[in-house]
This record gives C-alpha cells, structure tokens and sequence, in this order.
C-alpha cells in the first residue's frame, strides 16, 4: 500500500514481522503528543502476562479497555469473529505499541491518529493453510489485538474488525503465499482465490466503519 498524506503504512520489523502499524487522519487529527503520553500513562504497567477477561462491561483486567486524556483517547481491543473468554496480554508490551503509534503517527505523521496489531500472525498462519477450509470457521485462537491512538469522540474505532488493510494484509499475505508454490498446484489455487476473496472483502469496508467486518 503507497504512503500518503493521510495513510501511511509500516512493519514493526523483525521483531514482529507479521504486525504493523498505520497512521490515518481518520482515526483523529491535531494530536498532542504529552497529552497522548499522559493517556498511554494511565494504561496498566507491568512485565507479567496478565488474563484479561472479554466483557461489555469495563473493570480491572477487562478487553476492550480504553484511556483519555486531553482528548487524545487510546483503546486496547480484540479482534475476530469468535473470541475467546479471556486474552493473555503484558500491559508493558500493549503501553510499548501504544507509544509506538504516537511517535510514528502523532510525532512523524503530521499529528494524525493510527493503530498497531498484536498477535495478528495467528490470523495469518490459519488462513495461510492450505487445510484451512474456506469462507472459514475461525477458531477463538485467531483473536488478535490492535492499540489504537484516537481522537476522544472517535469511540470504539475497533479496526481489527472493520479497516480495510486488515483484509487487504490478508489478501497480500496469501498473494506473496501463492508465489512461492508450483503455479499449476492446488494449493497455489487456493491461495490466489483467498487473496482475491479477501480483496474483494477490503473494497467494501471503510476506515471507521461498522457494517463490513473483513471475515464476511
């Protein structure tokens, strides 16, 4: 996907090479960077893995969880079809994506909003599979995390679900899948229709949406 002024696009590395971060002005604009710090702050802290029960209803060790400050707003959220009861996070590695998002898309992005993904490799491992049947049933262990830095009115943005580059990184990782194995295999086949499947699912969503989620 080309960076432009309001999208911009990029891997964490080699130390995540599955997950990424994107900055998008409509995920907020005129962000200040101290006030976000304040709100990434007020998150939990801790190096321990920690249980986080998956509830409506926000408390201690609660998802989705959220923090404001200033109105710049941060939301912590699990993404998929079928959740689990509980998700397994360490509240030093979700402030670390948090602070991550504001220096690249705050600090370097023109003051805009954005999110990063955790865990998003279990998605992509499972739709990878060749075993994997498809439209799939996806299982609660293909749940994954996003850290989003908002604006304060923007509530529950929950891009894990609705963003179109969620299917659109789908679709790309079974295209780049595909071009790895003998072009006339099965396999190959069913690759290039879930790139195409999950294509098709990315031009019907919208950023900030919540009609069309990426799994159908």
């Amino acid at each position: 996907m080309a960076a432009n002024l309001s999208v911009l696009v990029r891997p964490f590395g080699a130390t995540h090479p599955q997950d990424f971060d994107i900055c998008d002005r409509r995920y907020g604009t005129n962000l200040d960077i101290p006030r976000c710090d304040v709100a990434v702050a007020r998150l939990d802290s801790g190096p321990a893995r920690i249980p986080y029960r998956i509830s409506d209803q926000e408390g201690p060790h609660t998802l989705p969880r959220s923090s404001d400050y200033g109105g710049c707003m941060v939301f912590v959220e699990v993404a998929g079809p079928h959740l689990p009861q509980t998700y397994s996070l360490i509240p030093d590695v979700v402030q670390s994506l948090a602070s991550h998002v504001i220096n690249e898309c705050v600090g370097r992005d023109g003051r805009s909003g954005g999110f990063a993904t955790l865990d998003l490799g279990r998605l992509i491992d499972f739709v990878l599979n060749p075993s994997t049947a498809f439209p799939a049933n996806y299982p609660s262990s293909t749940t994954f995390l996003t850290v989003s830095i908002t604006s304060s009115d923007k509530k529950n943005p929950s891009p894990g679900n609705y963003d179109p580059i969620i299917a659109d990184t789908l679709a790309g990782a079974a295209r780049d899948a595909a071009m790895h194995v003998p072009a006339a295999s099965a396999v190959r086949k069913r690759l290039v229709e879930r790139a195409q499947w999950f294509r098709r699912r990315a031009m019907r969503m919208s950023t900030g949406g919540s009609t069309w989620p990426w799994w159908g």
